[in-house]
């Protein structure tokens, strides 16, 4: 596997975590951790997808 590959594969595991961890804070009644693991999950997967596609460019 390329290490672009990984390095996506890995994005998408975090933001992954991030959505359960959400999810789990949506039952609990926990609003602001809602809105900081979404924060926090956008900003992660925005990152890697934008460094999977500049992978060749940024060398």
């Amino acid at each position: 596997m390329e290490t672009r590959h990984a390095v996506l594969a890995l994005v998408l595991v975090v933001t992954t975590v991030m959505a359960v961890r959400g999810a789990v804070a949506v039952g609990n009644g926990e609003f602001g951790t809602v809105a900081r693991q979404g924060a926090v999950g956008a900003i992660v997967l925005a990152f890697g997808v934008a460094l999977y596609r500049r992978w060749d460019t940024l060398g």
